[in-house]
């Protein structure tokens, strides 16, 4: 439990330093931003605050502003009013739940639309990311070797890809998740964590975010972070991979393993383990009277492509895709 409480500080840490730089209304540096967070509670040297400050960088919630300090983007600007104010704590297991509801493939017929991550690549790297996408299936990390890929000027949803590029749609593991609900069956999707891959077999989390009360997309914080070595697993056998786990009734755990048969002919992969009743899954607690279920994340593949130094910009659980307009990599 240390584990889960660390990683929940760490969130709450990222939100108070949000909620420091929007108070400051100008330019705030990371000394000014430690002195702020000690009279909130939070102990966090300059040193600290500087790395936290990276991660929001990453995130896209926060940018420098010359030698002056650090300003929230507008995204940032909309995470802190839409996601990350104390009334919407729980705001990402809404968001699941809403895509779940919505996802309507039955792996029986192959239709229907399925969740999605969504990717921006430049077009001269095309033909190398879509390589490691296809070695990051193979490897068994992701969970289709499908994707939907757009050409400049087409758009997905509101966003659009701009010139000299392209937008790519991966699919999301969260698609799982959603043709349980579509059984009857009752999920939550529990936590989102690192997972240490050594000679081909994935050992342990050794870092987990739990979905309940997350105000951040917990595999969003860790893509930010830049802590996994997913390229490494894939390529050399051993690292750390992105994978989350969700938590079934025991009484489903039939139709759960015939719906995952199911998922497998349709070409759906990166299952880590179906546990038995309360068996705690590669460290991770599982509730008294359910079974867990581990897969790996659908982003693994577009996060292998950036720790090998190709410029892509991702969103996860970002779409609806109608699983028909999707391609396999060959």
């Amino acid at each position: 439990m240390k584990l889960l409480t660390k990683t929940h500080m760490s969130q709450r840490r990222l939100i108070e330093i949000l909620r420091v730089i929007e108070c400051a209304g100008a330019p705030v540096g990371a000394r000014a931003i430690s002195d702020s967070l000690s009279s909130r509670g939070f102990d966090l040297g300059e040193r600290a605050v500087r790395y936290n400050l990276k991660i929001l960088d990453e995130l896209g919630f926060t940018k420098k502003k010359g030698y002056s300090g650090r300003v929230l983007t507008p995204l940032g600007s909309r995470e802190l009013g839409d996601a990350l104010v104390d009334d919407r704590i729980g705001f990402v297991n809404a968001k699941i739940e809403e895509y779940m509801f919505k996802t309507s493939f039955d792996p029986k017929t192959g239709r229907g639309d399925v969740i999605a991550n969504t990717s921006i690549i430049d077009k001269a790297n095309a033909e190398k990311v879509f390589e490691i996408l296809g070695r990051a299936y193979e490897a068994g990390y992701t969970i289709s070797r499908r994707v939907l890929i757009l050409d400049e000027g087409e758009s997905f949803s509101n966003l659009e890809i701009p010139k000299g590029a392209l937008g790519v749609a991966t699919l999301c593991s969260i698609t799982l998740d959603g043709m349980l609900m579509k059984r009857g069956i009752p999920v939550l999707t529990s936590f989102a964590g690192l997972a240490e891959v050594k000679d081909g077999q994935t050992a342990d989390f050794t870092d987990l975010i739990a979905y309940a009360g997350s105000s951040l997309d917990p595999i969003k914080v860790f893509m930010g972070r830049r802590v996994t070595n997913v390229a490494d697993a894939i390529f050399k056998g051993s690292g750390t991979v992105l994978a989350n786990m969700r938590e079934v009734p025991i009484a489903a755990a039939k139709p759960v393993c015939e719906l995952l048969d199911e998922s497998r002919s349709a070409g759906f992969g990166g299952l880590i383990k179906m546990g038995e009743q309360s068996e705690p899954i590669l460290g991770c607690p599982v509730s008294a009277g359910k079974i867990g279920i581990a897969f790996y994340a659908g982003v693994n593949g577009v996060v292998a492509v950036e720790e090998l130094g190709i410029k892509i910009k991702t969103a996860p659980i970002s779409i609806l895709v109608d699983y028909s307009k999707t391609r396999e990599l060959k």
